[in-house]
């Protein structure tokens, strides 16, 4: 899978990913707030790494950093994996919501608080414990400055579907079936937009089925591969 490229979710890191051989760059924020800017570092990863065309996957935040990248140079991408992500723009309240994040990570840190914040939204009811205190671990690990950032950027993240529906590479949808922040009928309608594409729903997972259910998100990555030959 050394063509396999893999960007994580917010506020997390590259741990969430069990994916042997794949590339999981772990993303920061610099300068202005703008996905584009993160997409330009995934790309430098890809120069270095001589990899000419990826199959480039991504998970909440990583899928829209993938999306960013597809903007600049979309002749990268062979195939696409988005794993419990969207493609439309957020509305206002949630933009307002981002922005407020932001600005009590600045003033208070990154602290339990972020975590109680977050984890209900990110994890299933049925995640084990074993997922519980990886992504506690993460979000708890995570520098302030880029948890603010990250949440300025996505909140001025445009609207994507003219970008997908011009497309013509495979992709797989995923959507973990008790996920609070993308659900289900999201994924659908992100699949709806992609040429061809091939949506599934992973059983017992939330927000995050990479960490909730690593086997089986091989195991349908995997299948996949096989199926449309990439």
């Amino acid at each position: 899978m050394n063509d396999l490229v893999l960007l994580h979710a917010f506020p997390l890191d590259a741990r969430m990913w069990d994916v042997p051989g794949a590339l999981t760059p772990s993303l920061r924020g610099h300068g202005q707030p703008d996905l584009g800017t993160v997409a330009d570092q995934v790309l430098g990863v890809l120069d270095e790494r001589g990899l000419e065309k990826v199959l480039l996957g991504g998970c909440s935040m990583g899928g829209y950093v993938a999306m960013a990248l597809l903007r600049r140079a979309p002749e990268r991408v062979k195939g696409l994996v988005f794993v419990d992500t969207k493609h439309t723009a957020d509305a206002p309240e949630a933009v307002a919501n981002r922005h407020a994040m932001a600005d009590r990570v600045e003033r208070d840190g990154v602290g339990e608080w972020l975590v109680e914040a977050m984890l209900p939204n990110l994890l299933g009811p049925d995640a084990s414990d074993t997922a519980r205190a990886l992504v506690r671990t993460m979000v708890l690990e995570q520098r302030a400055e880029d948890v603010a950032w990250w949440q300025r950027a996505m909140a001025k993240r445009p609207d994507s579907t003219d970008l997908l529906e011009s497309l013509d590479v495979p992709s797989l949808v995923l959507v973990g079936e008790h996920d609070r922040i993308t659900p289900p009928d999201v994924a659908a309608k992100l699949a709806v937009t992609l040429r061809r594409s091939t949506s599934e729903r992973i059983e017992n997972a939330g927000h995050l089925p990479p960490v909730e259910q690593p086997g089986e998100f091989r195991a349908r990555l995997e299948r996949w591969r096989g199926q449309v030959g990439i």
